[in-house]
């Protein structure tokens, strides 16, 4: 009975050492927390992945370390539990919305200040801190705005400034920011949009106009440009011309003539002559 007591005892402790010991799995990193005694709290080193000993008055809290993507939109469909999408207003007071989605991440060598700051996991840094300052952003930079600048030009500046402003409030507790994307377009009242959308064709038919316009005086001077082109080499070709025929004109004497007609004769004495023929100089 004694024997079998031990044997009892001795499992009961084997399962009980096995249990201290907690794994941090890949993709993954550990802190240890000291529950009771002296230097109780969250201690200062980062646990990579691997087995370790947690004894008594210990606990292991571990975060993962790959990319976590959460989406914040309005309807149920598109991944958010409820409607968490971003609403803000433009300096003029319209009610304005958007989805988002935001991706983030531990810092392996900061895990111990991120626990110490937040204490949850990442999903709930995310949902509670990181998409209280989200919004905040957005209702910043939004009010010194107005709604059509919103929803065309400056659509991706705001996304940039909120993008900016989250990271580099989060990044010295260890919660990196790798990206803030929209996944809608600027939500608005109905009317405003139709007004915005107005205006938006009226802009771009006035700068096709405008490009048609440069387009035909382009055209316009190309035209008269090689018209001038034309007359000018036209008027060239008359002077050349003009020029040879006064050479021509100048370089013709009896000489030359006779010469010529001597080049061509065969010898021979015309045997008669019409009246009114006029014989060649050669034989005047």
């Amino acid at each position: 009975m004694k024997r079998v007591t031990l044997i009892s005892m001795f499992l009961i402790a084997m399962v009980g050492l096995t249990s201290c010991f907690q794994h941090v799995e890949p993709r993954s990193v550990g802190i240890k927390v000291k529950t009771m005694g002296n230097n109780k709290g969250v201690q200062p080193i980062t646990l990579p992945v691997g087995r370790y000993w947690i004894g008594a008055y210990w606990k292991l809290y571990t975060y993962p370390t790959n990319i976590h993507i959460y989406p914040f939109t309005a309807s149920k469909d598109e991944g958010s539990e409820a409607n968490e999408e971003m609403r803000f207003q433009d300096k003029d007071g319209l009610q304005l919305g958007c989805d988002v989605a935001v991706s983030a991440q531990v810092d392996p060598a900061l895990v111990p200040v991120t626990f110490q700051t937040y204490g949850g996991d990442m999903e709930t840094i995310i949902k509670s801190y990181v998409r209280q300052d989200l919004q905040s952003g957005f209702i910043a930079y939004a009010s010194t705005h107005q709604a059509v600048e919103l929803y065309s030009d400056k659509k991706m500046e705001m996304l940039t400034f909120v993008n900016k402003a989250i990271s580099e409030k989060f990044k010295p507790t260890g919660v990196i920011i790798t990206d803030v994307a929209y996944k809608s377009d600027i939500r608005l009242p109905d009317n405003v949009r139709e007004s915005i959308n107005e205006k938006i064709k009226a802009t771009q038919i006035a700068l096709q106009k405008e490009q048609e316009v440069m387009q035909a005086e382009a055209d316009a001077k190309k035209t008269v440009a090689k018209a001038d082109g034309d007359s000018k080499a036209i008027l060239m070709m008359a002077k050349a011309q003009a020029q040879a025929n006064e050479l021509l004109s100048n370089s013709i004497t009896g000489s030359l003539v006779n010469y010529e007609l001597a080049k061509k004769w065969n010898g021979v004495t015309p045997i008669y002559s019409g009246q009114g023929s006029v014989l060649p100089p050669l034989f005047k």
